[in-house]
């Protein structure tokens, strides 16, 4: 990811990072009744949900690696749950509550995907004041993953009193869907679908990965013969 407007213009599902008020939105749109930043913020007191800070061209120092020259943010960094003072002031944005920490060595920490910890920095002369909100990050810096939303998704809007389906089940639905496609290939006036046509034909409508729907698609199969 280079910038958020690249982000923005892909299709909501192929997006990699949301906003904060873009996952409140989603998951409103998936609930009986509308959520909002505070229920994101529970998950995030819970530590179930990581948060990201994102402010393009945020000029960032290795606290572990001083020799180290600053680098420049370019992407979402993790923001570290580990200082629970830190975190609470996080968690406390996602409700409106926006944090001022007093100087830099009160900012939070941020995490590289090689685990190195960083923090913010800025030149002397664009240095901003004690107490300034430029110190943490705002509303509209924190964003999530979309691979987590999704993680989360199951565990909020499934009732307690449903068991979790059996993977063997829905590998014996895919299989009995399969058949339902494939039989409906077999008429006088089109050609038979096989295998290859289903995968690809699923590729198109779920933007999902050939091969990995090949690999399920397989698995359905060898399920149903090994049962049968």
């Amino acid at each position: 990811m280079t910038g958020s407007n690249s982000n923005n213009d892909r299709p909501f599902h192929m997006r990699r990072w949301l906003s904060i008020q873009q996952a409140v939105d989603h998951l409103s749109a998936l609930s009986e009744e509308p959520l909002t930043s505070d229920d994101l913020a529970r998950m995030a007191d819970d530590h179930l949900l990581d948060l990201y800070w994102y402010r393009p061209g945020q000029q960032l120092s290795y606290i572990d690696l001083p020799q180290k020259p600053a680098t420049t943010l370019e992407a979402p960094l993790r923001l570290s749950p580990q200082h629970s003072s830190d975190w609470r002031a996080i968690v406390g944005i996602l409700r409106q509550r926006p944090a001022l920490p007093a100087e830099e060595n009160d900012t939070p920490t941020l995490e590289d995907a090689e685990g190195n910890r960083l923090r913010i920095t800025f030149d002397v002369s664009n240095r901003p004041e004690p107490f300034s909100s430029r110190w943490y990050p705002d509303y509209r810096e924190l964003v999530v993953k979309r691979r987590d939303l999704d993680r989360l998704e199951a565990e909020l809007f499934s009732s307690d009193d449903e068991p979790a389906l059996a993977p063997d089940l829905l590998l014996d639905v895919i299989w009995q869907l399969e058949q339902l496609a494939m039989e409906n290939g077999r008429d006088r006036s089109t050609p038979a679908h096989d295998l290859d046509w289903l995968t690809h034909e699923l590729s198109d409508r779920t933007h999902l990965d050939p091969i990995l729907l090949g690999k399920v698609l397989n698995a359905a199969e060898h399920q149903h013969s090994s049962h049968h």
